[in-house]
């Protein structure tokens, strides 16, 4: 059946559209504003060592505090460590998708990666499993025996439990399925901490660097030590410079993605009216604010596209 304009209807049709209407005017304005939720940046004072930047620089300009940190969650002694790199970024081929490493440092034997995560992306055993095939990639030249791939951590400092199963930190290497006492002994290693667990770890020492971690005072020496770096850290001008221009930079581009989602959202729910036809183009434009114009290009694409699967 063809949709006749809005004008030339019956008033009977009218007034069944009408409640549908209303309805789905309420309906597009509840996904525009969940669409226009988004986190806010923090401001500079209210940093922590949690958050991204502050992590990165402090462990970057701190090797040794990076070093302790290191031992105190592998339970390794580790007698020397080059530079961290904070923020350091590997590609390995013009096509190859890049990573941003939070933390990343070695020495001769060993190659370290520490990420401080916040929030649970749904996505982190398969980026761990990327990570560490990008640093095998770049640590072995063209030519190289493979024994000498170095050891590789990469190591999830999370606030929450990501696996949902109580457990302060959950260490993963690869296992025999058939006898898991024999392991493959490729010297990689994936763990995850759950800060929201951390009372169950056995050092008093660790349990306190993740109650830190969650915004709570300091109690021991080590975390201490990173308090009065953080502490030190909001006096330095040019990182607060550095991070305010950050800051300014992820605002912008907060909402022009949340623009471009909300016009994603609209166009979507756009098609969906004109595939029930019981809107006219006049009442989906006024829906979604799109221009009307739009909107019949979209009827026209998707009778176009009709009259192609049925040729």
């Amino acid at each position: 059946m063809s949709e006749r304009p809005f004008a030339e209807r019956s008033r009977s049709e009218h007034k069944t559209a009408g409640p549908i209407f209303h309805s789905l005017k309420i309906y597009f304005q509840k996904e525009s504003f969940m669409t226009g939720k988004i986190k806010r940046t923090k401001s500079w004072d209210e940093l922590t060592f949690a958050d991204n930047f502050l992590f990165c620089k402090i462990l970057e300009s701190e090797p040794e505090i990076c070093r302790q940190l290191l031992e105190l969650l592998l339970h390794i002694e580790i007698d020397h460590l080059e530079v961290p790199q904070a923020e350091k970024t590997m590609q390995e081929t013009f096509e190859a998708k890049s990573v941003r490493f939070d933390a990343y440092t070695k020495n001769d034997s060993q190659i370290f990666d520490i990420e401080i995560q916040t929030t649970d992306t749904k996505n982190l055993p398969k980026r761990a499993r990327y990570y560490q095939s990008v640093i095998d990639m770049d640590n072995l030249s063209k030519g190289e025996n493979y024994s000498k791939l170095k050891d590789s951590y990469v190591i999830f400092l999370c606030l929450d439990d990501i696996f949902h199963q109580a457990l302060p930190v959950y260490t993963f290497e690869n296992l025999c399925r058939e006898d898991k006492k024999i392991k493959l002994n490729d010297r990689t290693y994936k763990v995850f901490f759950n800060a929201a667990e951390c009372d169950k770890l056995k050092s008093r020492e660790e349990r306190d660097f993740f109650h830190f971690l969650k915004g709570e005072s300091a109690e021991t020496g080590f975390s201490r030590s990173i308090e009065e770096k953080v502490n030190f850290a909001k006096k330095n001008m040019a990182w607060r410079r550095q991070y305010m221009t950050w800051q300014q930079t992820i605002d912008e581009e907060k909402y022009l993605a949340r623009e471009e989602g909300a016009r994603e959202n609209a166009i979507a729910n756009a098609k969906k009216f004109l595939h029930m036809n019981i809107l006219s183009p006049e009442q989906i434009a006024e829906g979604t604010s799109l221009p009307l114009e739009e909107v019949l290009a979209l009827k026209e694409e998707l009778a176009q596209k009709t009259i192609s699967s049925q040729a």
